[in-house]
């Protein structure tokens, strides 16, 4: 039970990063992540070349997407904080595209950088724990493979010391 709650809590985390960076602007160019341009953009490491069509393609993520906000916005404990930092449609447009690009789509980000988006937010774990839980209830009601979602989930997870800030 306790790996279980680990392995929970660092794939909240990185979730949490995929979902804030809506609150921010344009990306930095220092952040290779949010950079990338060319071609076919590359599966994090990990992710199986056919992750993106697993998920049902662009339309599949962008499905994803919106059922996972559904559910934020329907939780008290981080709801809040979508509201307050931007524009809720803007916010699940850029997540869209983020996570086609962690999948290897060919997309090109346009968000902040992890750190600039959730710099000023004050995120804690618990919040981050409240946004996995979010990420699961919509693959759920996408009928997305949970391993399919882990995958992209694990993806982000190297993002959670930049999120988690209180």
């Amino acid at each position: 039970m306790t790996s279980i709650r680990k392995t929970i809590s660092t794939l909240g985390a990185a979730l949490g990063v995929a979902l804030a960076i809506g609150a921010a602007g344009a990306a930095n160019a220092d952040d290779k992540v949010a950079t990338r341009t060319e071609g076919k953009t590359p599966t994090w490491p990990g992710i199986s070349s056919s992750a993106l069509e697993k998920f049902g393609g662009e339309a599949g993520v962008h499905n994803w997407v919106e059922a996972l906000f559904y559910y934020i916005m329907l939780d008290n404990r981080i709801n809040k904080i979508f509201i307050e930092h931007g524009n809720v449609a803007r916010q699940i447009a850029l997540n869209t595209e983020l996570e086609q690009m962690v999948l290897g789509g060919p997309v090109k980000y346009e968000g902040a950088s992890m750190s600039a988006a959730h710099g000023d937010l004050g995120i804690t774990l618990t919040q981050f724990n409240a946004v996995v839980e979010a990420a699961y209830n919509a693959c759920e009601r996408v009928n997305t493979p949970y391993s399919v979602c882990n995958q992209l989930i694990a993806a982000l997870a190297p993002f959670e010391r930049v999120i988690v800030t209180r």
